[in-house]
């Protein structure tokens, strides 16, 4: 078995790293994911029509007011803390068990395997403030609030509308989670193979790692977002009262937009994840880094 570097940051440092990541992310990247939901909707015609993310957030800011490209974020930004906590310590754990297996933990199928483990419990956390995220994030949105938005989808869909999208959630992260973290990996390998902080290395690795998972998962996060919003327009015109599951998502829309309209969103989707990931990861590495020799010391 390959001889791996020594990582000395224990469970809690990995968790506390995590809560504090999901936190920065969350308040810095939000108008971009915003955008991503927006560009994704699938109505043909709309008000809610946009060049591009950056004209986009001009014409909410100016249409809407600039509190809009914040509306629905305090819900997510409260669940992103232990969902982040949960992602990353149970990563390092998964990756540190299959280390004294045969793998080793510069195996890819190691990081894979931790990787799929590490994004599950971050979606099963994270999903129903999911759901109330996008509800409120879509244009002309009926819902006064997060709590308001919650409350309604509880009575009138029954709590299961929280996780309807979660198996989609997990067909779409699982490819994600496993690609997005065996790059990072092999970036670190090839970049920064003594694995202290080095700020510049983990933004490059958080980069290219998130531009290649985003773009192959698009498509199905496009089915995500329909799944989520149970959006009015699209279910008047395919005569529907829900949209069920992953397959009726990508029939609806392909009736809707086409072969094309699995790619919306994409270049909002890779503008949301590259520099989120990139964030992330020097955020975490930081932090992570820091607590370990604090306590060493």
């Amino acid at each position: 078995m390959e001889h791996d570097i020594q990582d000395h940051s224990t469970f809690t440092d990995q968790v506390l790293a995590g809560a504090i990541t999901g936190l920065v992310e969350y308040s810095i990247m939000y108008p971009i994911d915003l955008m991503k939901t927006r560009m994704q909707i699938q109505r043909p015609y709309s008000k809610a029509r946009y060049r591009s993310v950056f004209a986009g957030l001009l014409k909410i800011k100016l249409e809407e007011g600039g509190f809009r490209l914040f509306r629905g974020m305090m819900m997510p930004l409260l669940a992103s803390i232990p969902a982040h906590a949960f992602y990353y310590s149970s990563y390092e754990m998964t990756k540190r068990v299959l280390s004294r297996s045969e793998f080793g933990t510069k195996n890819p199928i190691a990081q894979s395997v931790a990787g799929v483990i590490a994004t599950a419990n971050h979606n099963i956390v994270m999903n129903p403030a999911d759901v109330i995220k996008q509800r409120m994030q879509v244009y002309n949105s009926p819902y006064k609030s997060s709590l308001h938005c919650l409350k309604t989808v509880v009575r009138t869909e029954g709590i299961a509308a929280l996780y309807r999208s979660l198996p989609t959630q997990m067909v779409i992260d699982a490819p994600y989670g496993a690609l997005h973290f065996v790059l990072y990996e092999t970036c670190q390998n090839y970049f920064n193979p003594n694995r202290k902080f080095d700020a510049k290395t983990h933004l490059l690795s958080g980069a290219v790692a998130a531009t290649c998972a985003a773009a192959a998962t698009t498509p199905l996060d496009v089915c995500r977002t329909l799944l989520n919003t149970q959006e009015g327009a699209v279910l008047g015109e395919t005569a529907r009262t829900k949209i069920r599951g992953l397959p009726h998502a990508l029939v609806t829309v392909y009736k809707m937009n086409g072969a094309w309209g699995f790619t919306r969103g994409m270049k909002a989707r890779i503008m949301h994840q590259v520099p989120s990931a990139a964030m992330c990861w020097c955020v975490y590495e930081f932090f992570k880094h820091y607590l370990s020799e604090k306590e060493t010391k």
